[in-house]
């Protein structure tokens, strides 16, 4: 049985979107701020100590959060158990990953001293990282994508303020920095107190849930795991391969590079939420070409303001960011319809096959950062980058087409269709009004 749907899928998307950009906005602010403070191997020293961080609470799932999205939006179970054993096997994967990463401070720090204590602390923030995104999962679940914006919102303008604060004080270095990172990444999770007064309807016992979560939540998660890697691995292997000037360098690249992902995630994660309930091929290939569509055209605005912005904002010694970030905007694009495949995969019940493209992808991409980054430093962590989105991407089309009879051809392109539909889902937008309870009718 099936929760009916609370919110049309357009403005799901549209609020899913804000939501997106506030931490990408805030990045753009900050990320100049950082540059001139800190410096190249500055920046690249706080990208290094925070990136095992990111890495974990974006690794370290065990699949939960969008096991909960699944069976919450599917209405299977019992809500508030289902939270409850998540935030349990939340807190045990966090508590381990701190405990890891401390073990492996010295071998990511390449020897240093300083910047193996920096990883270590912001190895704390892991926990409370997984436990913002289990609730977060939750919420999508219940489509509550008004609140889930106001949590990234938050945590984007905390962000903002902070560094923006340390910087005037004339006291941001690569200590205070990694502190305000680490701190302001779960900080905005207080919005969702509002959330967990509401009540839950289905019932189930606890001894059917937890299994059942486990099952579908590893199933995706191996995906999860591997798609992290695609996107994180770089920035943690590229201080031993190249050191933290070449780290300072692609970290900006990548930063410039994620403004034209915020469509995507919006569209990605509404898709999942939206599959969960109900699988339409038309509605889920269309999303794919109207976000490519979008997503195109933000990449090449992006690339050519990207030529004269970053000497200009960042400083000369960040130029040769430049074709680094080209690089990486043309892997967006390439990656992006077989990212939303991959969401109706995950949805429709095959999240193995998600997983298996990205998997692939993964082992590639590794072998790749090992042979590239070496010689062309931060250009070889984008050119493997390139790769692997592209392996990944286009094998969930085909797994798409293998089981579920979508054509290949339905995932690419735009059509004249697309443009009406996105008019008409624009002038529907435009006369909703959010409820008062913090959803969308």
């Amino acid at each position: 049985m099936t929760n009916k749907k609370r919110t049309g899928f357009a403005y799901s998307v549209v609020v899913s979107t804000a939501g997106n950009f506030a931490p990408v906005l805030a990045g753009l602010f900050t990320a100049p701020l950082l540059a001139q403070s800190l410096g190249v191997d500055g920046r690249g020293e706080l990208a290094a100590a925070t990136a095992p961080m990111l890495l974990a609470i974006a690794a370290i799932t065990l699949g939960v959060p969008e096991a909960i999205t699944y069976h919450v939006a599917r209405g299977i179970g019992r809500s508030r158990t289902i939270l409850r054993q998540s935030m349990t096997l939340l807190v045990s994967a966090g508590l381990t990953a701190t405990l890891i990463i401390a073990l492996l401070a010295d071998t990511l720090s390449a020897g240093s001293d300083e910047l193996a204590t920096l990883i270590r602390l912001a190895g704390f923030a892991v926990t409370p990282g997984l436990i913002v995104g289990g609730i977060r999962g939750f919420a999508a679940g219940r489509e509550l994508w008004t609140l889930i914006a106001a949590e990234r919102t938050l945590s984007a303008i905390l962000r903002l303020v902070v560094i923006g604060g340390l910087t005037v004080m004339g006291v941001l270095t690569p200590l205070s920095a990694t502190i305000a990172v680490a701190a302001t990444s779960v900080a905005g999770g207080l919005v969702y107190f509002s959330m967990l007064r509401m009540k839950s309807a289905k019932a189930a016992t606890a001894s059917e849930e937890s299994p059942r979560l486990l099952r579908f939540g590893l199933g995706l998660w191996m995906g999860t795991l591997a798609g992290v890697l695609l996107s994180r691995l770089d920035q943690i292997v590229m201080v031993p391969l190249a050191g933290t000037y070449m780290l300072g360098i692609y970290v900006v690249a990548v930063t410039i590079s994620e403004v034209v992902l915020v469509f995507n995630k919006a569209v990605r994660d509404v898709v999942f939420s939206a599959e969960s309930v109900e699988n339409q091929s038309a509605r889920l290939s269309q999303a794919s070409r109207i976000s490519t569509f979008v997503t195109t055209i933000g990449a090449i605005g992006v690339g050519l303001l990207t030529i004269p912005v970053i000497p200009w904002l960042f400083g000369e010694e960040f130029a040769p960011a430049i074709p680094v970030t080209i690089v990486l905007l043309i892997a967006v694009v390439l990656g992006n319809p077989g990212s939303v495949a991959g969401a109706g995969l995950s949805a429709r019940g095959r999240p193995i096959l998600r997983s298996a493209s990205l998997g692939i992808a993964a082992a590639i991409n590794v072998a790749l950062l090992f042979v590239f980054v070496p010689i062309w430093g931060a250009m070889g962590g984008a050119l493997a980058t390139l790769f692997g989105n592209v392996i990944a991407g286009y094998t969930n089309i085909l797994w798409m087409r293998v089981f579920f009879k979508v054509p290949i051809i339905d995932f690419l392109g735009i059509r004249r269709s697309d443009a009406t539909t996105a008019i008409a889902m624009f002038n529907k937008i435009t006369k909703r009004k959010p409820s008062a309870a913090g959803g969308e009718k």
